[in-house]
């Protein structure tokens, strides 16, 4: 099934120390295709408050492949709009600080002294 440009997959290389297969969309995890036990495990990583998803068994790396496309398009927009969220948490806060050379203290003010007329 192809999927929209955006969505990309990871496939374990055989010297790689994990197997299986990952969906990124713009960078950002969407699910995998794991090992478990002898079998295959699709595990969705990015969590979707509204609308859960249990992980789901299947038979082969294909398989799996194959199903999480089917999902991945039946929710491309919401998809889209979860990684725009996590792209954004992930923008670092850039504060406008001055320059360790400046000092943060105010300048000192001349010290004047008032002095009230005395009434005789």
């Amino acid at each position: 099934m192809k999927l929209p440009d955006d969505f990309q997959w990871i496939e374990a290389a055989p010297d790689d120390d994990w197997s299986g297969a990952r969906l990124d969309l713009d960078g950002h995890p969407v699910l995998e295709v794991s090992a478990c036990r002898g079998g295959w495990l699709v595990v969705v990583l990015m969590d979707d408050p509204r609308q859960p998803q249990a992980n789901v068994a299947v038979r082969s790396v294909p398989a799996g492949m194959r199903w999480s496309a089917r999902w991945a398009l039946s929710r491309t927009d919401r998809l889209r709009v979860l990684a725009a969220r996590r792209h954004a948490s992930r923008q670092p806060v850039v504060e406008t600080l001055p320059s360790p050379a400046l000092s943060l203290a105010s300048r000192p003010v001349a010290y004047t002294r008032e002095e009230e007329p005395l009434d005789a």
